[in-house]
């Protein structure tokens, strides 16, 4: 009993969900962040976290990401299906190689992700966070994206509303793709976080855990040999996964729904399949309710904040 309680915590596993549509670059993210932790003991400057494949299956579908991009240079054919990824992260420390956590990723085909999908209502379920992909290129310069977005909006606003209901612990990276394609600097950033207005504010309003990040994985071509050239590519992942192994490090392993069950049906009132259809339920409830709560934020942002059109005696400015 003594040695239980002054035991360490043995490494967390956690599932992440991923949300976008189709070629956003969910697949070419987590291809590029693996790529850029990858750990190598025999580099003169090894990293000192990297993602390491946990089964063969695994790495070999990782390396064949990896391989066409080196043949052919360009970016892999959209997701078909739902691929289950499974890593450690690992940390070279004072006293050898630490795994600070294992976790599970779903990449999931664009046109799946839909709470009224009920593979996509498992995987969200049995969810401890999120990573939110919205094509940051398309967001700047295409006017109907921000419509297109809506459904994705409405579900991490559902899934939001349930944990801040709640008080549950459940982190969202929102993931701007495709930055690379965009000019840097400070208007194209103010750009970007008004458009995301929609999603932020009612974030905000819930209280909800989440950081956004600015993604760029160009392919380069080095000495003849096409790449991805990630640098901060595995961020999102590495903040999410920080904050997860934080609030889950000394309480039992809890998704999404466990956690759901525990604080709305405890003590029990109904069996397991009754609670999880209650659950599903919910989650498309307040899925509907987002599409209204984002109507009326476009109404109101537009009454607050209409179109200025310059008049033609000043000349405009970029």
């Amino acid at each position: 009993m003594i040695m239980r309680l002054f035991s360490k915590p043995s490494p967390k596993t956690f599932s992440l969900l991923s949300i976008g549509q189709r070629g956003v670059g969910k697949t070419v993210f987590l291809a590029g962040s693996y790529a850029e932790l990858q750990g190598d003991d025999r580099s003169d400057h090894p990293q000192s976290s990297w993602f390491e494949c946990q089964d063969s299956e695994v790495q070999s579908n990782l390396d064949k990401i990896l391989y066409h991009v080196q043949q052919t240079g360009l970016y892999p054919p959209a997701t078909i299906k739902i691929t289950n990824f499974n890593f450690s992260l690992k940390h070279h420390a004072l006293r050898g190689i630490k795994t600070l956590c294992n976790f599970r990723w779903w990449d999931i085909p664009g046109e799946s992700c839909n709470l009224r999908n009920p593979d996509f209502q498992e995987l969200v379920l049995n969810s401890h966070g999120c990573c939110v992909f919205i094509n940051a290129q398309a967001l700047v310069h295409d006017s109907d994206y921000a419509h297109t977005l809506e459904d994705i909006f409405n579900q991490v606003i559902a899934i939001a509303s349930l944990i801040g209901q709640h008080r549950l612990n459940y982190a969202f990276a929102l993931i701007l793709t495709k930055c690379d394609a965009l000019a840097s600097g400070p208007a194209t950033q103010l750009q970007l976080e008004q458009n995301l207005q929609p999603l932020t504010m009612r974030l905000d309003a819930l209280n909800a855990n989440y950081k956004y990040f600015y993604s760029a994985i160009p392919i380069v071509s080095i000495s003849g040999t096409s790449m991805l050239n990630a640098r901060g590519a595995a961020d999102p992942l590495l903040w999410l996964l920080s904050e997860l192994n934080k609030h889950h490090r000394f309480q039992p392993d809890r998704t999404l729904a466990s956690s759901l069950t525990q604080t709305v049906f405890a003590p029990p009132l109904f069996p397991p399949h009754v609670q999880r259809s209650l659950l599903t339920l919910t989650l498309i409830t307040l899925g509907l309710l987002g599409v209204v709560m984002l109507f009326l934020f476009a109404i109101g942002y537009s009454i607050t904040n209409p179109i200025q059109v310059p008049s033609q005696e000043q000349p405009s400015r970029l």
